[in-house]
């Protein structure tokens, strides 16, 4: 399973708050499709940020990128974001890639590696950004403390840490 990354996008804006208007959004995608034919269709995750920092992480499992980003819950968690820093926010896109180097359709179980990128994504981006918007799927990657990797508090070892696991992993 291959993916790539697409973007920065700036996402349309209607003053402050992400612009919920038909013709911003379909400029939005007429530009991602400009840039790179038939992403707007691809399937996989994407990242919603501000300032190069990631406030929500979304997937797009069933509907394809075009119909998921912009769904009114979603432009919601998106102005929660901009209430709490101001910038100029994008969308980067991360979409699977088929073996004969296509975008990936939908299938009729889903996609287990989309959604299991989606939490390794989100496991980073809280690391960075601890009001990451997403809730569903982030009570462990919130609780879970593992020195150097998830989590490190003040005081702990992380370097040391690391070491220690590489060493019993043999890498």
């Amino acid at each position: 399973m291959r993916y790539e990354i697409y973007g920065p996008y700036n996402v349309p804006r209607n003053g402050r708050w992400v612009s919920r208007h038909r013709d911003d959004k379909r400029e939005f995608w007429d530009d991602v499709h400009a840039d790179v034919e038939c992403l707007p269709g691809a399937y996989g995750c994407y990242l919603f940020a501000i300032r190069g920092r990631i406030w929500y992480v979304g997937l797009a499992e069933r509907q394809s990128f075009e119909r998921e980003c912009f769904a009114l819950h979603k432009i919601v968690q998106y102005n929660e974001a901009l209430q709490r820093v101001s910038g100029q926010p994008s969308l980067l896109f991360i979409p699977k890639i088929t073996p004969g180097d296509r975008f990936a359709r939908p299938s009729r179980n889903g996609h287990g590696d989309i959604r299991f990128l989606e939490s390794l994504i989100m496991g980073i981006a809280i690391r960075r950004n601890p009001d990451l918007q997403n809730i569903r799927n982030t009570r462990l990657l919130r609780e879970m403390n593992v020195p150097g990797i998830l989590n490190t508090r003040r005081g702990q070892a992380r370097w040391g840490a690391v070491q220690d696991m590489k060493r019993v992993l043999g890498i």
